[in-house]
């Protein structure tokens, strides 16, 4: 649409009489064909959707909200970080730091960083 809009396409016209039109039937085609398959795929997910409402597979409900952590226990098991706790020395966003071997600091590394 927008390489019509480019040749001089006008959006209200009912008929190609002009000559530099006729050239662009072929892409409109083309456009028609993509909108009707893309309204086609719409179907899909309204199938989809109808048929899970109606006739999938119900989950059991979780107190507190509908997402995968909430299947685990809380807090979590000890084991839970590979039989460690985890021990933070320094803050999440640790990048661009002068003077460290690399060009970041991990949390659980015990490097001290200097702030001028």
């Amino acid at each position: 649409m927008h390489y019509l809009g480019l040749a001089g396409n006008v959006r209200r016209y009912s008929a190609f009489v002009d000559d530099y039109l006729i050239a662009l039937i072929p892409v409109h085609k083309f456009i028609t064909i993509a909108a009707l398959a893309t309204g086609a795929a719409q179907l899909i997910f309204l199938f989809n959707l109808i048929w899970s409402r109606f006739r999938g597979q119900s989950r059991p409900i979780i107190p507190g909200g509908h997402f995968a952590e909430w299947s685990t226990t809380s807090p979590p098991p000890f084991d839970n970080f590979g039989g460690r706790h985890m021990v933070v020395y320094q803050g999440p966003n640790e990048y661009g730091v002068e003077g460290t071997a690399n060009d970041y600091v991990m949390q659980t590394s015990p490097e001290k960083i200097v702030t001028g």
